[in-house]
């Protein structure tokens, strides 16, 4: 098989899921693990996908709407949220950014809360969560309207006021290679700064976002930072998000 083939083979792999072995490449290719290796090598080097422990995964550079993210294990989000809810109490007060899990934590927090402090960058989380909440802090920025929620520096600084006791968070991708990924800045940067207001920092991704990789790397996260999912990550995810300080909650 010519080099070009086997490199189209492994693209069209990579493009069709959420990561592709090097063991799965060399019974497809028929060559060894070394020329596989060396070739993911060299289409990592050319920017075509992401090289990772034991094979290769794509490069997510936008993430999809949140109508569709919304449709996307329904069920294990649902188990985040219930698992969630169960851990606020009355009067608490939360920081939460936009996402299709929290987005299913707000509803879940209806008719078993009351008198909440929600400070929100998602116009819709808002709107959902209203019948819980004593208070609803909007945080004031550039409106981004396929995400109906708010990013920018003066997101950042708005939110630079609030302290709360909990920050319910969502992430782009967890992978072992890098960690917590996001798909822009803007988002990255504001989620860390929302942990890092809360007594109690938690991060909601449901299986879905295991091996996918953001362009952008999250900034270290606080001790005591808890990642809440609906399955348990493989192996090489616990290890990676052990080096980063971050628990996990199944």
């Amino acid at each position: 098989m010519l080099l070009d083939e086997r490199y189209a083979i492994i693209l069209d792999e990579v493009r069709h899921r959420p990561a592709v072995s090097i063991r799965s490449l060399t019974e497809r290719l028929g060559v060894s693990r070394e020329t596989v290796r060396k070739d993911i090598e060299t289409l990592a080097g050319q920017g075509k996908l992401m090289q990772i422990r034991g094979g290769a995964a794509p490069i997510v550079t936008q993430e999809p709407p949140i109508s569709d993210r919304v449709q996307t294990n329904a069920k294990g989000k649902a188990k985040i949220a219930a698992h969630v809810a169960r851990q606020i109490p009355d009067g608490a007060s939360l920081i939460i950014d936009n996402g299709s899990t929290t987005l299913e934590v707000a509803r879940a927090l209806v008719g078993r809360c009351k008198g909440l402090r929600v400070c929100t960058n998602d116009l819709q989380l808002a709107e959902v969560i209203g019948p819980a909440c004593k208070e609803i802090v909007v945080l004031g920025g550039r409106l981004d309207q396929a995400e109906l929620a708010t990013f920018g520096l003066e997101v950042v600084e708005n939110l630079s006021r609030y302290r709360a006791e909990f920050a319910l968070i969502s992430a782009g991708g967890i992978s072992a290679r890098a960690g917590l990924t996001d798909f822009t800045r803007e988002a990255a940067d504001l989620r860390a700064q929302m942990l890092a207001q809360a007594e109690t920092p938690m991060i909601l991704a449901d299986h879905s976002k295991f091996g996918v990789i953001g362009q952008v790397v999250m900034q270290a996260c606080s001790p005591g930072t808890v990642l809440v999912s609906d399955e348990q990550p493989s192996d090489e995810i616990v290890s990676a998000l052990e080096n980063t300080r971050v628990e996990i909650a199944i």
